[in-house]
């Protein structure tokens, strides 16, 4: 068993981005108050008010399923090279022995790698329309 340092046993590093996506997101929802709510009530607009309430946050949901499908889409791009038969197919068309149903074959892979990604990248682009056309009526 090998032993670890004391600052190893006790990761600090999770906490601090916790605390910076706090932080963050609280900045956002205090820009959302300050600067478009407080004003919108001050007006006395109850209307736009009300749409902002329910359309800001389908904004932020919809950049939070764009973050998480690009997570998606990275993770599942790499897991992709480390398929055999593309790799072996990549080590073709570089010695220029491949034929094009090889590179049909590679492009076939990482097209499948890349559609969860994708459907989340398209849920979260449609969630930030719909939220843009509610603050916008």
């Amino acid at each position: 068993m090998t032993k670890r340092k004391k600052s190893a046993q006790r990761p600090h590093g999770k906490h601090v981005l916790w605390a910076a996506a706090a932080v963050f997101v609280g900045s956002i929802l205090w820009s959302m108050w300050a600067e478009t709510l407080l004003p919108l009530v001050r007006a006395g607009d109850t209307r736009a008010v009300w749409l902002h309430v329910v359309g800001l946050p389908i904004i932020l949901g919809g950049t939070a399923v764009i973050v998480y499908g690009g997570i998606i889409f990275v993770r599942d791009t790499f897991r992709a090279f480390t398929d055999e038969t593309l790799l072996q197919n990549y080590a073709a068309i570089k010695a220029k022995q491949a034929s094009g149903a090889m590179r049909w074959q590679n492009a076939k892979i990482l097209f499948r790698a890349w559609v969860p990604g994708l459907r989340w990248l398209g849920l979260g682009f449609l969630l930030i329309a719909a939220g843009g056309f509610l603050i916008n009526l």
